[in-house]
């Protein structure tokens, strides 16, 4: 697998793209869950079925690529 850095600016590109995507799935997911308990569709759909839990494990990746990529701090006693 190819490995890639990306800069600080690219991280947040791509956060902010993930942030749109989740939003707009979660409002999907919303709008077919209403539609099916009020009798407008014949099918139960999960957040699994719009990718919810996918972009939300990716968005932890990210957080901890992030997070260990981060040189450590020292704290002084």
């Amino acid at each position: 697998m190819m490995r890639e850095e990306f800069s600080e600016s690219e991280v947040n590109l791509i956060t902010q793209g993930l942030d749109l995507l989740l939003a707009g799935k979660r409002e999907a997911h919303r709008w077919a869950d209403e539609s099916y308990r009020f009798g407008g569709s014949e099918i139960a759909y999960t957040e699994s079925d719009f990718g919810i839990p996918q972009i939300i494990a990716l968005q932890g990746k990210i957080d901890g690529v992030t997070v260990s990529d981060a040189p450590e701090s020292e704290v002084s006693v």
